[in-house]
């Protein structure tokens, strides 16, 4: 296994995990307290693609898998959308580096939600879907059955609204400290709505290529044009040829 370097802030130290003594507020210090401290986690190649085949397994090494576990192991819930799902099965545990185990929380629109194949490890007391409160009683009773429900407004999408969504995370589940895991929309949302205070982005050594409509990249979105200049470098880690990169937004 290759050695871990962190070479920013200096001075430059051999480490054995990254992030490992992370701490985060229990609160933004820019934004409104209702909302969670929340950070998004990304893995990319070097051409900026994020999934193979619409799937992001097998992107990262396993010293980035295991960046990845910490990192749950830091949140009080780990949210991802329900494109992701989808597209393959996920565990969104910290595989015991944390207890209780955070929640695992979905973002979910108007199509299927494959809660019991591709949900891995799901507790149903420590699951929670966020639905659009226009969802019909039948659907929201069949989800019902494998987690909490939050309904919300729904945005211009036919999602439910983040903010109004994420703050009843806080209120009602104590969720402090919410980590992202996409995909490429979600982060869109919460980047776009300010509502991101950092970003962990793992660069692999591979180039992947493929079609835009083929593959996808960090954010799926419109221009962010406002936020061109927001961002803070905080750490720099390499491990082999593989780099983790730690930014605060805005």
């Amino acid at each position: 296994m290759s050695e871990i370097l962190r070479l920013y802030p200096p001075p430059t130290e051999r480490v054995e995990a990254i992030y490992a003594d992370l701490e985060f507020p229990l609160e933004s210090p820019r934004r409104d307290p209702s909302i969670p401290y929340i950070y998004i986690n990304m893995v990319s190649s070097l051409d900026g693609r994020v999934t193979v085949n619409g799937k992001a397994g097998g992107i990262g090494s396993q010293i980035d898998r295991e960046t990845m576990r910490i990192l749950r192991s830091k949140a009080d819930a780990v949210m991802v959308g329900a494109g992701s799902l989808r597209a393959e099965k996920i565990s969104l545990t910290s595989e015991e580096r944390r207890s209780p185990e955070p929640l695992a929380v979905i973002v979910a629109g108007a199509g299927d939600l494959p809660l019991e194949e591709n949900l891995l490890d799901a507790e149903k007391d420590r699951t929670i879907i966020l639905v659009p409160d226009f969802t019909p009683r039948e659907r929201s009773n069949i989800l019902s059955s494998r987690g909490h429900i939050i309904a919300s407004p729904a945005n211009l999408s036919g999602h439910p609204d983040l903010t109004k969504a994420i703050k009843l995370l806080k209120r009602d589940f104590q969720v402090n400290t919410l980590l992202v895991e996409g995909g490429p929309s979600l982060n869109h949302s919460l980047i776009s709505d300010d509502l991101a205070d950092e970003l962990f982005l793992t660069l692999s050594p591979k180039l992947i290529g493929g079609s835009p409509g083929e593959t996808s990249t960090i954010l799926h979105g419109s221009y962010l044009s406002s936020k061109e200049e927001r961002n803070t470098l905080n750490s720099v880690y390499i491990s082999g040829d593989e780099v983790f990169l730690r930014y605060s937004l805005g």
